[in-house]
């Protein structure tokens, strides 16, 4: 939980995190990894490339990753992979099953003592790395730390941009087993988002992922509006930790936040992602929630409002 104090206190760590020395430093293989930042610099990567605790995942269409990636990383396009694109009873994104997380995530290696990073496009945003966030979260649910899960910062097109190799040699997978520990923790239904309506007062915020013109035609009560494209800078880049801070802040108003949940959605559930990313993750907030069904789901059984809340 956070109060205003608290929240200053992950602002003022945010870019230490960030901009830490594990920016520039290699990381060392050990039997339990430390953290590594949640985004990455190309020279980062380029760096520890070869850290036998390190998987990179590309996860672009397998056309894109065909025509060059990154050296030695694997592919596991978003949209073609059960383990990041599973669909529920109203065509949301829902998390995978206990049995495809094992399988898939042993068959490549992705491992509860090895670090993550994930590599997306840029060119279409936020989608391109919306794919990044959601698969991000994914890993989250299956039971890998926090801490050991990274996004390329400008995906492929910074990794080009800085003269770094691309190869069309296939990754090969280093298998292993994976034992799945589920954390359904930070995943909420309707019903825990409709008994929050209209709390910020009391704590809780509601946040629309989605771009204006679809917050402003309807959105669920008391939500407001942060769209997922304002968390990138010119190029895909993420923008910084302070500006990522002002954008929330700027967002919630002067709403006490008493006990700082943070419940963000979007249409389907991978938008909502960006944000849940950059709160949780970039500016390390603990309790931030992901309504997993998301807008598609809530409209089968509850009413919008338009226009601001």
């Amino acid at each position: 939980m956070f109060n205003q104090m608290s929240l200053i206190i992950a602002i003022g760590l945010a870019p230490l995190l960030v901009l830490s020395g594990l920016l520039t430093t290699p990381v060392t293989s050990h039997s339990e990894p430390e953290a590594i930042p949640a985004i990455v610099q190309a020279s980062w990567l380029s760096q520890n490339l070869k850290n036998s605790n390190l998987v990179v995942v590309d996860v672009r269409t397998s056309e894109a990753y065909k025509a060059g990636h990154i050296p030695e990383s694997i592919t596991l396009p978003f949209a073609d992979t059960e383990l990041w694109w599973s669909t529920g009873a109203n065509e949301t994104l829902v998390m995978p099953s206990r049995e495809v997380i094992t399988k898939t995530m042993g068959l490549n290696g992705l491992l509860a003592d090895r670090w993550v990073v994930l590599v997306a496009d840029t060119r279409q945003l936020p989608g391109d790395v919306a794919m990044a966030t959601r698969t991000a979260a994914t890993l989250r649910y299956a039971g890998i730390p926090i801490g050991q899960v990274a996004i390329l910062d400008g995906g492929l097109p910074a990794w080009s941009a800085a003269g770094l190799p691309v190869t069309v040699q296939v990754g090969v997978p280093r298998p292993g087993t994976f034992s799945p520990r589920l954390d359904a923790s930070f995943i909420v239904d309707r019903e825990y988002v409709r008994a929050r309506i209209g709390k910020a007062a009391s704590g809780t915020v509601i946040i629309d992922a989605r771009g204006k013109d679809g917050f402003d035609q309807m959105h669920i009560k008391s939500a407001v509006s942060l769209p997922a494209t304002n968390a990138f800078a010119t190029g895909g880049a993420w923008k910084t930790p302070q500006e990522l801070t002002s954008l929330f802040k700027a967002a919630v108003g002067d709403s006490p936040v008493a006990n700082g949940e943070v419940i963000v959605y979007c249409r389907i559930g991978m938008l909502a992602t960006v944000w849940f990313y950059a709160l949780s993750s970039i500016l390390g907030l603990e309790n931030v929630k992901l309504y997993d069904g998301s807008l598609e789901d809530w409209v089968k059984y509850y009413e919008t409002v338009s226009g601001k809340s």
